[in-house]
């Protein structure tokens, strides 16, 4: 066994040092394109991003490029770098480049290029179909990518929103509680609940789910205005009014914001 088709075997065997020290001194003594691709399928495996997209710049692989770059967040970079290729892992990866970017009409159709059956793509669909109005179809997909893979916060938030814009509550309430219940942490879904609970008069629940959603979340000026109202229903004026305050903190750093980038 050759010293390249060994490293091979240690990478796929999980002995990512072992694996590393056979390509490098390979390289050491012939740095073919075959070496550097190898080093960097190793260095990927191990959590080394910006190692591994520089072992790839030596060889003419776009599609481990692209992915590469994905895990670094150059989404703009990585569409570049993937081009026209016409794979499987290449119409995914755009697709998921192009939601990040919020260009949701092309990452539904680059999604719809996809053939066969992936919860991430079915993400992709249902979260792009959710940004398009498309509400039905976001909650076919988002349902399809959870079937799949049921750990997942992020589709059960999307599914709770498309369903609350269609006004099943219940449901939405549901699917507010399972994202809650994976990642506690998740301030968009407190403040959804807070609407859910709002709209059914349930106005100190909501107040404490605003409020949760603001210590997670200190900027998301939603929850203040959100709460700021549900104050003013129950007749507490004086923390509105401290509320409302801090909405107006924060436009105005939006603003200052703006003047500095502009």
């Amino acid at each position: 066994m050759d010293s390249l088709e060994e490293a091979r075997s240690q990478l796929r065997e999980g002995n990512l040092n072992y694996a590393y020290k056979l390509i490098t001194d390979e390289i050491e003594k012939h740095a073919s394109k075959e070496a550097y691709e190898i080093l960097g399928d190793v260095l990927f495996e191990m959590g080394n991003f910006e190692e591994a997209l520089n072992a790839y710049s030596k060889t003419d692989n776009n599609l481990k490029k692209g992915k590469v770059m994905v895990s670094l967040g150059l989404y703009n970079d990585a569409l570049l770098e993937l081009g026209d290729l016409d794979n499987q892992e290449a119409h995914k990866l755009r697709a998921f480049c192009l939601l990040k970017l919020e260009k949701y009409e092309e990452a539904l159709s680059e999604a719809e290029r996809f053939s066969g059956s992936d919860p991430l793509i079915f993400k992709i669909k249902g979260i792009s179909e959710f940004k398009l109005g498309l509400l039905s179809d976001s909650i076919k997909d988002l349902s399809r990518a959870l079937s799949m893979y049921h750990d997942d916060a992020e589709l059960y938030y999307y599914k709770a929103l498309a369903e609350e814009k269609l006004g099943e509550d219940k449901i939405a309430e549901r699917d507010a509680d399972m994202a809650i219940t994976l990642n506690p942490y998740y301030a968009e879904v407190y403040l959804t609940k807070g609407r859910l609970m709002e709209l059914h008069g349930k106005v100190n629940e909501a107040i404490s789910l605003y409020g949760k959603a603001i210590t997670l979340s200190p900027s998301m000026k939603e929850a203040y205005v959100r709460r700021a109202k549900a104050f003013m229903k129950i007749g507490d004026e004086e923390k509105a009014m401290i509320d409302i305050e801090k909405v107006n903190q924060l436009d105005d750093k939006e603003s200052k914001e703006k003047e500095t980038f502009s």
